[in-house]
């Protein structure tokens, strides 16, 4: 019986993932990914048009993934927010926080990929793009809280970008330092409180925990 197109796919996804992982987007050889996958050129060529869609293919989801848990720093997500209730925010904070490090885990060499492997394709900058937007969102959300009267100091924009980046890169040395679930998940506990202790000073934010 013939191979589905679909396992010729997933044979060329797993013989990409390999070859990315041992040197690189650089270094990666479509001619190997092929041998190693037991295709033809031609026919992944049939599948993927060059390193580039291979790169993209293993690591888009993850990437929208990142979009997702970034975005809940947006305003829209804080509308209803108020110091009345800031512990139902803060428990639905630990809840994405802890859902997206099991994502990180669940898919630990998508993101390795990402974020040390890259060099060459369009996501080589992934690590400072995200951070980029996660300032971006998060610094229109405390001016909004500072317009609303949620918090009583506005802080400058290079502040929000320390902020920000700290939490951003806290999640990328899960990889970078190829942390144990264990390890990662007391890391990250600690550096969620040191963050949120630091934004309830430096904002202003009157709340009692």
């Amino acid at each position: 019986m013939a191979e589905s197109s679909l396992d010729t796919k997933q044979k060329l996804l797993e013989s990409a993932k390999k070859e990315f992982l041992e040197k690189g987007f650089n270094g990666a050889s479509l001619r190997t990914i092929a041998a190693n996958a037991g295709v033809t050129t031609g026919a992944m060529y049939r599948h993927f048009k060059d390193k580039n869609a291979f790169f993209c293919a293993l690591v888009d989801d993850a990437i929208d993934a990142s979009l997702k848990v970034v975005s809940l720093a947006g305003t829209d997500n804080h509308a209803s927010f108020d110091m009345l209730h800031i512990q139902e925010h803060i428990d639905l904070e630990n809840k994405s926080t802890s859902d997206f490090m099991n994502y990180m885990f669940d898919n630990f060499d998508a993101f390795t990929l990402l974020l040390t492997k890259a060099a060459g394709s369009e996501h080589e900058n992934f690590q400072e793009e995200i951070c980029e937007l996660y300032t971006k969102n998060c610094e229109e959300t405390f001016n909004w809280m500072y317009k609303h009267n949620q918090i009583t100091k506005k802080v400058s924009s290079m502040t929000v970008h320390f902020m920000a980046s700290t939490t951003i890169n806290a999640f990328c040395d899960i990889i970078l330092h190829k942390m144990t679930k264990k390890e990662a998940s007391a890391y990250i506990s600690d550096i969620m409180e040191f963050t949120r202790a630091g934004c309830i000073q430096v904002l202003g934010m009157n709340a009692g925990i």
